[in-house]
């Protein structure tokens, strides 16, 4: 989170880094934190991808995307990226790490050619370069937050493999950081009713989440009592007794560090999609 860029939580106040304080840190850290953007092709497999970009990088952005051939001729010109770029959902990723593009060369992940690249294609994903996609299927899906702690901890990756292990699609992603006035306001409803609320919005605010709307593919109609299920009880020491294989029992350590969120109400689905995928990036 210690970046040019990085956004941190100190007593509850959301700070963003914006420059080194002085030129011996600079050096230090700077060579560390090139930058990169990795992508995982429409086609391959999506938990695996992640999986391999944060073993070795610090994954800072994530946006899944649908490209035209247009589209894709706009992001990366006239290369065998923009070939294998369309056709499906694209998840493009800001990888940083030490001489970051070479190293995502290395570990044979499809990357930026080079640092101008990167820094174009920085800007086309992450910096406003493509518009808001229109929601789609929001009736038929549910809403899935890997919350900050997480996302630390590099978990996005098996939270990805467990849902397409169950039968689960995802529609969209998005690596977003909610400010105080978003967390109380989508949480809202808890208020009052769960003993950990002020707990849980501290920690919604306290880094960068990853949202995703999913669905069930054995039935969509049920995809918010299903992905429910496979998340367990909010109380991770609860879910591993009555839900051993969810996600709260394999992933989570409190009642606050649970892993995930997932809408409880199959009426909610369609408005926390919306709010997470239509209302938040337009606010």
């Amino acid at each position: 989170m210690l970046h040019v860029g990085g956004k941190v939580s100190v007593y509850s106040r959301l700070l963003t880094v914006v420059a080194y304080a002085d030129q011996v840190t600079e050096a230090h850290f700077g060579s560390k934190m090139s930058s990169t953007v990795g992508y995982v092709l429409p086609g391959d497999d999506l938990a695996a991808g992640v999986r391999k970009a944060a073993a070795l990088f610090s994954i800072l952005e994530m946006r899944m995307v649908h490209l035209s051939p247009q589209e894709a001729a706009a992001a990366f010109g006239a290369s065998e990226l923009a070939a294998k770029a369309t056709g499906g959902p694209l998840l493009a990723m800001k990888l940083a790490g030490a001489d970051a593009v070479a190293a995502a060369a290395a570990a044979g992940i499809a990357a930026s050619a080079d640092s101008a690249a990167a820094e174009a294609e920085e800007r086309h994903f992450f910096g406003g370069g493509l518009a808001v996609p229109a929601l789609t299927s929001a009736e038929t899906s549910s809403l899935l937050v890997v919350r900050p702690h997480a996302v630390k901890k590099a978990l996005v990756g098996d939270v990805l493999a467990e849902l397409a292990k169950n039968n689960f699609s995802v529609l969209a992603l998005q690596m977003l950081q909610l400010t105080r006035p978003n967390a109380v306001e989508f949480l809202e409803v808890y208020k009052g009713v769960v003993p950990e609320y002020t707990d849980w919005v501290n920690e919604l605010v306290g880094g960068r989440c990853v949202a995703m709307q999913v669905t069930f593919n054995d039935a969509p109609e049920n995809s918010v009592p299903a992905l429910r299920q496979l998340c367990g009880a909010h109380d991770p020491e609860i879910a591993s007794h009555l839900h051993p294989h969810s996600l709260r029992a394999l992933y989570g350590s409190s009642k606050v560090e649970n892993c995930v969120h997932c809408t409880d109400l199959p009426e909610d689905g369609p408005l926390e999609v919306e709010y997470f995928f239509a209302i938040l990036p337009h606010a």
